[in-house]
Protein backbone atom coordinates (compact mmCIF):
# COMPACT_ATOMS: atom_id res chain seq x y z
CA UNK A 1 0.00 0.00 0.00
CA UNK A 2 1.17 3.49 -0.78
CA UNK A 3 2.37 5.38 2.28
CA UNK A 4 0.10 8.31 3.15
CA UNK A 5 3.19 10.38 3.89
CA UNK A 6 4.27 10.25 0.25
CA UNK A 7 1.21 10.85 -1.95
CA UNK A 8 2.91 13.48 -4.10
CA UNK A 9 5.75 11.14 -5.10
CA UNK A 10 3.24 8.53 -6.24
CA UNK A 11 1.27 11.09 -8.23
CA UNK A 12 4.38 12.58 -9.80
CA UNK A 13 5.32 9.13 -11.00
CA UNK A 14 1.94 8.76 -12.66
CA UNK A 15 2.15 12.26 -14.13
CA UNK A 16 5.46 11.41 -15.77
CA UNK A 17 3.83 8.39 -17.38
CA UNK A 18 0.90 10.49 -18.54
CA UNK A 19 3.39 12.79 -20.27
CA UNK A 20 4.97 9.81 -22.01
CA UNK A 21 1.54 8.59 -23.11
CA UNK A 22 0.80 11.97 -24.64
CA UNK A 23 4.06 11.95 -26.58
CA UNK A 24 5.36 15.23 -25.17
CA UNK A 25 8.16 16.28 -22.85
CA UNK A 26 6.52 19.07 -20.89
CA UNK A 27 3.21 20.14 -19.39
CA UNK A 28 1.61 23.47 -20.37
CA UNK A 29 1.70 26.05 -17.62
CA UNK A 30 -1.99 26.81 -18.21
CA UNK A 31 -3.61 23.57 -19.41
CA UNK A 32 -7.15 24.77 -18.75
CA UNK A 33 -6.61 27.99 -20.68
CA UNK A 34 -5.45 25.97 -23.67
CA UNK A 35 -8.39 23.60 -23.31
CA UNK A 36 -10.87 26.48 -23.29
CA UNK A 37 -9.24 28.25 -26.23
CA UNK A 38 -8.36 31.26 -24.06
CA UNK A 39 -5.42 33.37 -25.24
CA UNK A 40 -2.49 34.04 -22.92
CA UNK A 41 -3.59 37.58 -22.18
CA UNK A 42 -7.11 36.48 -21.09
CA UNK A 43 -8.12 36.35 -17.38
CA UNK A 44 -7.68 32.55 -17.33
CA UNK A 45 -3.88 32.84 -17.25
CA UNK A 46 -1.95 32.72 -13.98
CA UNK A 47 -0.14 35.96 -14.83
CA UNK A 48 -3.37 37.95 -15.04
CA UNK A 49 -5.28 36.46 -12.13
CA UNK A 50 -4.28 36.04 -8.52
CA UNK A 51 -6.99 33.44 -7.89
CA UNK A 52 -6.03 29.85 -7.31
CA UNK A 53 -6.53 27.78 -10.52
CA UNK A 54 -9.54 25.56 -10.05
CA UNK A 55 -11.21 27.85 -7.50
CA UNK A 56 -14.68 29.35 -8.15
CA UNK A 57 -13.39 32.92 -8.38
CA UNK A 58 -10.82 31.89 -10.99
CA UNK A 59 -13.56 30.88 -13.42
CA UNK A 60 -16.20 33.47 -12.47
CA UNK A 61 -15.07 36.03 -15.07
CA UNK A 62 -14.53 33.60 -17.93
CA UNK A 63 -17.18 31.89 -20.03
CA UNK A 64 -15.96 28.39 -20.69
CA UNK A 65 -16.68 26.80 -24.04
CA UNK A 66 -16.04 23.31 -22.70
CA UNK A 67 -16.29 23.21 -18.88
CA UNK A 68 -15.69 19.46 -18.61
CA UNK A 69 -12.49 19.64 -20.65
CA UNK A 70 -11.27 22.67 -18.71
CA UNK A 71 -11.92 21.18 -15.28
CA UNK A 72 -10.23 17.95 -16.35
CA UNK A 73 -7.17 19.90 -17.43
CA UNK A 74 -7.04 21.77 -14.15
CA UNK A 75 -7.59 18.60 -12.15
CA UNK A 76 -4.61 16.92 -13.82
CA UNK A 77 -2.49 20.05 -13.34
CA UNK A 78 -3.31 20.21 -9.62
CA UNK A 79 -2.66 16.47 -9.37
CA UNK A 80 0.79 16.87 -10.89
CA UNK A 81 1.52 19.74 -8.50
CA UNK A 82 0.46 17.65 -5.51
CA UNK A 83 -2.54 19.87 -4.73
CA UNK A 84 -4.78 16.95 -3.85
CA UNK A 85 -7.71 18.95 -2.48
CA UNK A 86 -7.95 21.20 -5.53
CA UNK A 87 -7.49 18.23 -7.85
CA UNK A 88 -10.32 16.38 -6.13
CA UNK A 89 -12.56 19.45 -6.34
CA UNK A 90 -11.94 19.78 -10.08
CA UNK A 91 -12.56 16.09 -10.76
CA UNK A 92 -15.79 16.28 -8.75
CA UNK A 93 -16.87 19.28 -10.84
CA UNK A 94 -16.44 17.18 -13.94
CA UNK A 95 -18.61 14.44 -12.45
CA UNK A 96 -21.25 17.00 -11.51
CA UNK A 97 -21.60 17.87 -15.22
CA UNK A 98 -20.80 14.41 -16.58
CA UNK A 99 -21.43 11.63 -13.99
CA UNK A 100 -20.06 8.90 -16.27
CA UNK A 101 -16.82 10.66 -17.17
CA UNK A 102 -14.20 7.92 -17.03
CA UNK A 103 -11.19 10.26 -16.84
CA UNK A 104 -12.56 11.95 -13.73
CA UNK A 105 -13.32 8.61 -12.08
CA UNK A 106 -9.78 7.42 -12.77
CA UNK A 107 -8.34 10.70 -11.49
CA UNK A 108 -10.24 10.39 -8.22
CA UNK A 109 -9.14 6.75 -7.96
CA UNK A 110 -5.51 7.84 -8.28
CA UNK A 111 -6.00 10.38 -5.50
CA UNK A 112 -7.61 7.71 -3.34
CA UNK A 113 -4.67 5.36 -3.92
CA UNK A 114 -2.18 8.11 -3.09
CA UNK A 115 -3.98 8.69 0.22
CA UNK A 116 -4.35 5.00 1.03
CA UNK A 117 -8.11 4.96 0.50
CA UNK A 118 -8.00 1.66 -1.30
CA UNK A 119 -11.65 0.69 -0.89
CA UNK A 120 -12.80 4.00 -2.38
CA UNK A 121 -10.32 3.61 -5.23
CA UNK A 122 -11.54 0.11 -6.00
CA UNK A 123 -15.17 1.27 -6.14
CA UNK A 124 -14.34 4.08 -8.56
CA UNK A 125 -12.27 1.77 -10.74
CA UNK A 126 -15.05 -0.82 -10.82
CA UNK A 127 -17.51 1.89 -11.90
CA UNK A 128 -15.14 3.10 -14.62
CA UNK A 129 -14.63 -0.44 -15.86
CA UNK A 130 -18.40 -0.99 -16.04
CA UNK A 131 -18.78 2.19 -18.11
CA UNK A 132 -15.79 1.50 -20.38
CA UNK A 133 -14.81 -2.20 -20.22
CA UNK A 134 -12.52 -1.90 -23.26
CA UNK A 135 -10.72 1.26 -22.18
CA UNK A 136 -6.98 0.57 -21.87
CA UNK A 137 -6.50 3.40 -19.37
CA UNK A 138 -9.02 1.78 -17.02
CA UNK A 139 -7.00 -1.44 -17.12
CA UNK A 140 -3.79 0.52 -16.48
CA UNK A 141 -5.35 2.24 -13.49
CA UNK A 142 -6.52 -1.09 -12.11
CA UNK A 143 -2.99 -2.37 -12.62
CA UNK A 144 -1.63 0.58 -10.66
CA UNK A 145 -4.13 -0.13 -7.91
CA UNK A 146 -2.83 -3.70 -7.57
CA UNK A 147 0.77 -2.48 -7.85
CA UNK A 148 0.18 -0.14 -4.91
CA UNK A 149 -0.99 -3.18 -2.94
CA UNK A 150 2.06 -5.20 -4.09
CA UNK A 151 -0.29 -7.71 -5.69
CA UNK A 152 1.84 -8.31 -8.75
CA UNK A 153 0.00 -11.23 -10.42
CA UNK A 154 -3.22 -9.19 -10.50
CA UNK A 155 -1.32 -6.10 -11.64
CA UNK A 156 0.32 -8.08 -14.45
CA UNK A 157 -3.04 -9.41 -15.61
CA UNK A 158 -4.44 -5.87 -15.86
CA UNK A 159 -1.39 -4.49 -17.68
CA UNK A 160 -1.51 -7.34 -20.18
CA UNK A 161 -5.17 -6.53 -20.75
CA UNK A 162 -4.27 -2.88 -21.32
CA UNK A 163 -1.62 -3.92 -23.81
CA UNK A 164 -4.14 -6.08 -25.67
CA UNK A 165 -6.63 -3.23 -25.80
CA UNK A 166 -4.00 -0.73 -26.96
CA UNK A 167 -1.16 -2.71 -28.57
CA UNK A 168 0.63 0.23 -30.20
CA UNK A 169 0.62 2.68 -27.29
CA UNK A 170 3.94 3.57 -25.64
CA UNK A 171 2.39 4.05 -22.21
CA UNK A 172 0.82 0.60 -22.09
CA UNK A 173 4.17 -0.92 -23.07
CA UNK A 174 5.87 1.07 -20.33
CA UNK A 175 3.38 0.10 -17.62
CA UNK A 176 3.54 -3.54 -18.66
CA UNK A 177 7.34 -3.44 -18.53
CA UNK A 178 7.35 -2.00 -15.03
CA UNK A 179 5.04 -4.70 -13.67
CA UNK A 180 6.94 -7.43 -15.52
CA UNK A 181 10.15 -6.22 -13.89
CA UNK A 182 8.58 -6.06 -10.43
CA UNK A 183 7.27 -9.58 -11.03
CA UNK A 184 10.80 -10.81 -11.79
CA UNK A 185 10.47 -11.25 -15.57
CA UNK A 186 13.34 -8.98 -16.57
CA UNK A 187 13.62 -10.34 -20.11
CA UNK A 188 10.04 -9.43 -20.97
CA UNK A 189 10.40 -6.15 -19.10
CA UNK A 190 13.40 -5.17 -21.20
CA UNK A 191 11.45 -5.80 -24.40
CA UNK A 192 8.49 -3.75 -23.18
CA UNK A 193 10.65 -0.89 -21.94
CA UNK A 194 12.58 -0.83 -25.21
CA UNK A 195 9.37 -0.47 -27.17
CA UNK A 196 8.21 2.30 -24.85
CA UNK A 197 11.30 4.49 -24.38
CA UNK A 198 14.18 3.09 -26.44
CA UNK A 199 17.04 0.65 -25.85
CA UNK A 200 19.30 2.79 -23.66
CA UNK A 201 16.48 4.08 -21.45
CA UNK A 202 15.17 0.52 -21.12
CA UNK A 203 18.51 -0.60 -19.71
CA UNK A 204 18.42 2.34 -17.30
CA UNK A 205 14.91 1.41 -16.15
CA UNK A 206 15.98 -2.13 -15.34
CA UNK A 207 19.03 -0.78 -13.51
CA UNK A 208 16.82 1.54 -11.48
CA UNK A 209 14.62 -1.36 -10.38
CA UNK A 210 17.63 -3.55 -9.56
CA UNK A 211 19.01 -0.66 -7.50
CA UNK A 212 15.73 -0.37 -5.60
CA UNK A 213 15.93 -4.08 -4.89
CA UNK A 214 19.49 -3.76 -3.60
CA UNK A 215 21.08 -5.76 -6.45
CA UNK A 216 23.96 -3.37 -7.08
CA UNK A 217 25.92 -5.74 -9.34
CA UNK A 218 23.01 -6.13 -11.77
CA UNK A 219 22.23 -2.41 -11.54
CA UNK A 220 25.79 -1.48 -12.52
CA UNK A 221 25.79 -3.96 -15.39
CA UNK A 222 22.64 -2.51 -16.93
CA UNK A 223 23.80 1.07 -16.37
CA UNK A 224 27.00 0.32 -18.27
CA UNK A 225 24.91 -1.08 -21.11
CA UNK A 226 22.69 2.01 -21.07
CA UNK A 227 25.70 4.34 -21.30
CA UNK A 228 27.29 2.25 -24.06
CA UNK A 229 24.10 2.74 -26.07
CA UNK A 230 23.65 6.42 -25.19
CA UNK A 231 26.74 8.05 -23.72
CA UNK A 232 24.93 11.27 -22.79
CA UNK A 233 22.12 9.62 -20.80
CA UNK A 234 22.49 11.77 -17.70
CA UNK A 235 20.18 9.67 -15.52
CA UNK A 236 22.28 6.57 -16.12
CA UNK A 237 25.53 8.43 -15.46
CA UNK A 238 24.23 9.80 -12.18
CA UNK A 239 22.85 6.49 -10.97
CA UNK A 240 26.05 4.69 -11.95
CA UNK A 241 28.06 6.99 -9.67
CA UNK A 242 25.60 6.29 -6.87
CA UNK A 243 25.73 2.53 -7.38
CA UNK A 244 29.53 2.45 -7.45
CA UNK A 245 29.73 4.58 -4.32
CA UNK A 246 27.30 2.25 -2.54
CA UNK A 247 29.29 -0.82 -3.58
CA UNK A 248 32.47 0.85 -2.36
CA UNK A 249 30.85 1.73 0.95
CA UNK A 250 29.50 -1.78 1.39
CA UNK A 251 32.94 -3.29 0.76
CA UNK A 252 34.53 -1.03 3.35
CA UNK A 253 31.78 -1.68 5.88
CA UNK A 254 32.46 -5.39 5.54
CA UNK A 255 36.17 -4.73 6.09
CA UNK A 256 35.52 -2.78 9.30
CA UNK A 257 33.71 -5.77 10.78
CA UNK A 258 36.64 -8.11 10.25
CA UNK A 259 38.76 -8.88 13.34
CA UNK A 260 41.60 -6.42 13.76
CA UNK A 261 40.26 -4.01 11.15
CA UNK A 262 40.91 -0.34 11.73
CA UNK A 263 38.24 2.35 11.58
CA UNK A 264 40.53 4.28 9.25
CA UNK A 265 39.45 1.98 6.44
CA UNK A 266 35.95 3.39 6.39
CA UNK A 267 34.86 4.97 3.13
CA UNK A 268 35.03 8.74 2.86
CA UNK A 269 32.57 10.29 0.46
CA UNK A 270 34.07 12.68 -2.08
CA UNK A 271 33.04 16.29 -1.65
CA UNK A 272 31.19 16.18 -4.96
CA UNK A 273 29.05 13.23 -3.90
CA UNK A 274 25.57 13.92 -2.54
CA UNK A 275 23.63 11.13 -0.92
CA UNK A 276 20.52 10.70 -3.09
CA UNK A 277 17.13 11.11 -1.46
CA UNK A 278 15.22 7.88 -1.12
CA UNK A 279 12.39 7.70 -3.62
CA UNK A 280 9.23 5.69 -3.11
CA UNK A 281 8.10 5.70 -6.72
CA UNK A 282 9.57 4.64 -10.03
CA UNK A 283 11.38 7.35 -11.98
CA UNK A 284 10.82 6.60 -15.66
CA UNK A 285 13.46 7.26 -18.26
CA UNK A 286 12.69 10.07 -20.72
CA UNK A 287 11.15 9.23 -24.05
CA UNK A 288 13.61 9.11 -26.92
Amino acid sequence: MVSMSQPKAWLLSFAALATLAAGCNSTPKNPAAAAAGVKSQAPATASTSSANPGSPEFFSGTKLQNPVKVHLAYALWHEQEGNLVEARNSYNRVLDDSPKNVEALLGLARLDIALGRMEDAEKRLAKAQKIAPKNAQVAISFGQYYSARNEWPQALEQMKMARTLSPYDQATAYHLGYVQAKSGDMTSALASFTEAVGAAQAQYNLAYIYHEQGNLVAAEEHLQRAISLKADLAQAQSLLLTVRQERYNNKNQMATHQPGASNSSRAVQPASYTEPAHTSSFDPAPAR
